[in-house]
């Protein structure tokens, strides 16, 4: 199981990231998270990456051409989103073929048809899904756990129609989670997705943090 960390804000970070031999690294530009950083300020942090490829945009917007523009001014090829609908994913793949896109998905205790059909969607359209805690309509930054069970459920509904599809889990995730659920959970997704777990405050990363949960990622 490989590690996304998310919300990097500091070029430190960034460097404390690849030294730790991160698989991904987020960064978050949706302006009601407390980690958002500008498009100028990620140019930055990302001109001094050894390897871009491992930079992940976050976004949460309906409009595709902000996508599209942010898209050309990082550079950054693998892209999150929040907000924006398969059908417009779909144009956005056609555009862009090399794009790597990651769709997130609100998951709460309840599993309605219309979540079973979202994921469905979903699944057929991107090539990964992150599964993180869904508050009042609204899923990322909450720092809830998703319950194993509803995981596991959400897991095997999107491989149920897309067997390929890569998964990531997201919400609260620590180094408390991965040591006591850390085998099922390899078991069912590709990725976790950390980032409250390994700060000191909202976008400062604590270097402990990250070495211990990489540990226990091993």
């Amino acid at each position: 199981m490989k590690v996304k960390v998310c919300g990097i804000t500091r070029p430190e970070d960034v460097k404390l990231m690849e030294s730790s031999k991160a698989d991904l690294i987020g960064f978050i530009h949706i302006h009601r998270s407390a980690r958002f950083v500008s498009l100028d300020e990620i140019c930055k942090l990302t001109s001094s990456m050894k390897n871009k490829d491992k930079a992940v945009l976050v976004m949460e917007t309906e409009d595709i051409n902000e996508v599209e523009n942010a898209v050309e001014k990082t550079g950054i090829n693998m892209v999150q989103f929040h907000s924006l609908s398969s059908r417009d994913i779909e144009k956005f793949k056609v555009s862009h073929p090399s794009f790597k896109i990651i769709r997130s998905i609100g998951i709460s205790p309840n599993f309605s048809p219309s979540k079973v059909d979202e994921i469905r969607n979903y699944a057929l359209t991107c090539d990964f899904l992150l599964f993180d805690f869904e508050m009042d309509g609204k899923s990322g930054g909450t720092g809830k756990q998703i319950p194993l069970k509803d995981a596991v459920k959400a897991a095997k509904i999107a491989r149920k129609y897309n067997s390929k599809v890569k998964l990531f889990l997201a919400g609260g995730i620590n180094t408390t989670r991965i040591k006591n659920e850390g085998k099922t959970l390899k078991n069912v997704f590709d990725y976790v997705d950390v980032n409250s777990g390994v700060e000191e405050e909202p976008g400062i990363k604590k270097e402990d943090k990250i070495k211990e949960f990489m540990q226990v990622m091993e």
